[in-house]
């Protein structure tokens, strides 16, 4: 593990500076000579048949280079295709979606046509001149239309809209939680959202004829796994083909899909034989950006007199759009809704089915924290009903039933193994940092007032560093599951460092070079990090899911352990000495005696150059690669407490102060850390009270610029308070854990909970976002 002054001292961001001066190399900055210039044509309809493309007009227009529609680009491009395997618990069809629709679309916003141009103005006037006759199809706007018997189908050949089904009866604990003496029922609603990157998507593509090797810069999470999908979609070796992230302006998983867009502009520039080039605007990017959540959760928690849960019921049903997103299929949000609901409490049953369903509305895909927030959404606003029918404190009844330090390794009733953490005493941090009893009395004189005060609170796991184990069993074939690193000592003594996760501005190079420094024990400024280029990185599967300090930082430690070790070994070797004569300290190699020492530029000129002789059985140089495959899943854990003001006459809700009290583990970089917190919650205030795409009931979307897409300020965020634990987990490298989601998850819940307690209501039935409408309807018990 890293050292204890390591880990504790603040870190200095260097990579941050050439950002906040605006000497960033983002895609829009790579200078491409000769680049050719993509734009789209989409459909206007969610669901309609294409009975004529008329591209004439537009490719005659001056500086036009190509058109491009769906029946060229069948004969020449495979569809995206994810798969999945299933079993007895699961079930799964798969769908074909065309990078440009051939014949149907199932969605606003599919793509029908692309123009190749000089430049961006010229594709987009060309674009603007492409026909298409439309025969408009009667669409399914919303999960609950496709679940009707008699629904559209949106993919003709399969029987029903349900595209992945699981399910999980487990018979032991069924006849306690029917029996139970209290159990509550609720309905919860979280909205279909969009990640909103600063950075719009988009992709370069540049092909060479003469080695025939096409390189993509794309802004993706996953360079190493886009390229396995792009390669199935062109059908070119994936030895002959390079990918490239270059600064990325931020992802929060909406990049980590392959993109239609990315597929053509690839076609296109081997076809054409020059760079081509393609952006998103806003616009597109809401429309098209990859969508997320958009589930209804059905909950029923079970309890004995005292307050002791007897077990947690749940169905979701995920609209998961017209197609299934590659790689992780549309079965992510049914499977991590499930991990999510039963939160950090003992729990003896737990019995669930979920549903990802197509509908005529755009794809989803991942976007931070995925069905996760789900589960304290449903479990936390229950355990507050619970509280209220058992006329019992709610943090009591937490404190209850949350598991012990002692119970833990816990085998959670969704599957999961909780590894390592203090649940009671997270509840205990973050009601000592908001000043409970204070927040209590201020509630109590707000009662009264037409400006109500209300405490929310929310407690969760959540799963980081998710290993091959995990991807195995939910079946996802296209995520390896592992990350890897290669670290090396140059010829000069200094270090370089390769990894297969790649940054969206999470201070991963600072987080990296602070793990080496420390396991090798050296300065920072001596080592160099290279991420995001599949011809300079070893394979692996990227950045999501709080996964990159885990399982690349894993993989580089494991690296420098070997690495010492090869450095002690050639020591040896040079002395003639035993390897137990022989110690590495300090960035040196020195003799047992302290008769000797190397430095690492010594060793590094007995390992680059000939004059030392080596055994037969050792090899020059000073390079280790490790592939890293977690041997568990690291739990990290969080409370969110929230204080919110609600008008009872206008329904505005205003955020008045916010507490997190978090255990990721071992922290590298604390101001990373409560930056990745911060963001979190700010977003998850976001989808508590403002953000929603809204689509009507032909499909069509409503929300598609940001005047009807709301996204907080930072006057709509209140001061954020955070206090830290620091539990290492058993069953990672240095106990590392990962908190990227961490805010995202909770902050729904916990600002939910706080307006209903405002309310003084009993709510069954709660839908995100809490506008002003939706909360008078709550107080009134009007249907929302």
């Amino acid at each position: 593990m890293a050292s204890e002054r390591g880990i504790q001292e603040a870190v200095r961001d260097r990579e941050e500076y050439p950002l906040l001066r605006g000497q960033g190399r983002y895609l829009d900055d790579l200078p491409v000579a000769g680049a050719l210039h993509l734009a789209l044509v989409r459909s206007p309809y969610a669901c309609a048949r294409l009975r004529r493309v008329a591209a004439d007009a537009a490719a005659s227009q001056p500086g036009v280079i190509t058109v491009i529609t769906g029946a060229t680009l069948r004969k020449e491009v495979n569809p995206i295709r994810a798969l999945l395997t299933a079993d007895e618990d699961c079930e799964y069809r798969a769908t074909d979606w065309h990078a440009i629709a051939p014949d149907r679309v199932r969605c606003v916003g599919e793509i029908v046509a692309a123009v190749v141009a000089e430049d961006r103005y010229r594709a987009e006037d060309a674009a603007a001149r492409i026909e298409v006759d439309y025969e408009e199809l009667p669409a399914v706007p919303d999960a609950a239309a496709a679940l009707q018997p008699d629904a559209p189908r949106v993919h003709a050949e399969l029987s029903d809209n349900v595209l992945f089904r699981v399910r999980r009866r487990p018979s032991h604990g069924r006849e306690a939680f029917e029996a139970a003496a209290v159990r509550v029922r609720g309905t919860f609603r979280h909205p279909r959202v969009a990640g909103l990157p600063i950075e719009n998507c988009g992709a370069v593509a540049d092909y060479h004829p003469a080695t025939d090797e096409l390189t993509l810069w794309s802004s993706t999470q996953i360079p190493h796994v886009l390229r396995d999908g792009l390669c199935r979609c062109l059908g070119h070796p994936t030895s002959r083909v390079r990918v490239i992230a270059p600064h990325v302006g931020g992802g929060f998983g909406t990049k980590m899909q392959l993109y239609p867009e990315e597929v053509i502009v690839a076609w296109a520039s081997r076809k054409l034989g020059r760079p081509v080039r393609w952006s998103q605007d806003r616009m597109e990017n809401l429309q098209a950006g990859f969508h997320a959540r958009d589930i209804v959760v059905e909950a029923e928690l079970a309890a004995d007199a005292s307050g002791e849960l007897l077990g947690l019921r749940a169905r979701a049903v995920c609209d998961v759009g017209a197609y299934s997103a590659f790689p992780l299929t549309c079965a992510l949000e049914p499977h991590t809704v499930a991990t999510g609901l039963p939160g950090p409490y003992r729990l003896g049953y737990f019995a669930y089915e979920g549903y990802a369903v197509a509908t005529n509305r755009y794809p989803q895909g991942a976007y931070r924290g995925v069905g996760f927030p789900l589960g304290p959404l449903a479990t936390e606003g229950l355990m507050d009903r619970l509280a209220h029918r058992l006329a019992v404190d709610p943090v009591a009844l937490r404190l209850k039933n949350l598991l012990h330090p002692n119970e833990l390794p816990f085998a959670s009733a969704s599957g999961a193994r909780y590894d390592s953490g203090d649940y009671p005493r997270l509840v205990q941090l973050a009601l000592e940092q908001a000043g409970y009893a204070d927040w209590q009395a201020r509630r109590r004189q707000a009662r009264g007032s037409r400006r109500r005060l209300g405490i929310g609170m929310a407690c969760f796991v959540e799963p980081t560093g998710m290993n091959r184990a995990v991807y195995r069993k939910r079946g996802m074939v296209h995520v390896p599951g592992f990350d890897a690193a290669v670290l090396r000592v140059t010829p000069e003594g200094a270090l370089e460092a390769a990894l297969s996760t790649p940054s969206q501005g999470q201070s991963q190079y600072t987080a990296f070079r602070r793990l080496v420094a420390d396991a090798l024990e050296i300065a920072p400024e001596l080592i160099s990090v290279k991420l995001g280029d599949t011809a300079a990185t070893p394979y692996g599967s990227g950045t999501f899911a709080s996964r990159s300090v885990v399982a690349g930082g894993g993989a580089l430690l494991r690296a420098a352990r070997r690495l010492r070790a090869r450095l002690e070994d050639l020591a040896a070797v040079h002395w003639g000495l035993e390897g137990h004569e022989v110690a590495y300290a300090a960035g040196a190699v020195r003799r047992a005696d302290g008769a000797a020492a190397l430095s690492l530029r010594e060793l590094a000129e007995i390992a680059y150059t000939p004059f030392q002789e080596l055994p037969p059985d050792r090899e020059p140089g000073l390079s280790v690669a490790v592939a890293y495959d977690p041997p568990g899943v690291p739990f990290s854990a969080a409370v969110h407490v929230a204080l919110v003001e609600v008008d009872i006459c206008t329904g505005r809700v205003t955020p008045q102060h916010y507490v997190v009290a978090e255990d990721c583990g071992p922290m590298i970089n604390a101001k990373a850390v409560d930056g990745q917190i911060r963001g979190g919650v700010a977003q998850g205030i976001g989808i508590a009270l403002l953000e929603e795409m809204v689509y009507d009931a032909s499909g069509q979307l409503l929300s598609s610029t940001l005047l009807d897409y709301l996204v907080p300020g930072s006057c709509d965020v209140p001061r954020i308070d955070i206090v830290h634990m620091e539990t290492p987990s058993p069953v990672t490298e240095g106990g590392l854990k990962g908190v990227g989601e961490s805010g995202t998850i909770g902050a729904p819940a916990a600002i939910a909970n706080a307006v209903v307690d405002a309310l003084g209501i009993e709510c069954t039935e709660l839908r995100l976002p809490l506008t002003p409408e939706r909360v008078v309807a709550l107080l009134a018990g009007e249907p929302r």
